[in-house]
């Protein structure tokens, strides 16, 4: 299982979504028609732009790795594909005294702000 990931915006989250929200009939009532492909598509491509160029909620773009270094090279393939990229790092989630929260005997496990100044403090303690 790998502990690194990229969050981020995507131009391909971004059309998977913009295709779930264009509809395939256009019009009410009598005048009501289906788009044909290159239409839809055309659609698909405007909502999926403006969706990379407005939306905030950074999510796992990537698949995971096993080191951070697979992370940089991941995004240094295409980076314009990618908007606001951060990488993550698989940790237990803590609880405000700085205890691990535990769920049914196991440690809950969250993905946090990769910043290797804490990692390796982390590995210390």
């Amino acid at each position: 299982m790998g502990a690194f990931c990229v969050f981020g915006i995507s131009k391909t989250v971004c059309r998977n979504k913009a295709e779930k929200k264009v509809p395939t009939v256009m019009g009410t009532g009598e005048d009501r028609r289906h788009l044909s492909i290159s239409e839809w598509a055309q659609q698909v491509q405007l909502q999926a732009e403006s969706l990379f160029l407005t939306e905030q909620k950074l999510v796992k773009i990537s698949p995971e790795f096993d080191a951070p270094q697979f992370c940089r090279d991941w995004l240094s393939v295409s980076p314009a594909e990618v908007r606001l990229p951060r990488i993550m790092v698989r940790t237990q989630k803590l609880d405000d005294s700085g205890k691990p929260v535990m769920r049914k005997g196991a440690p809950v496990m969250v993905w946090a702000d990769f910043d290797l100044g804490t990692l390796l403090l982390d590995k210390e303690h």
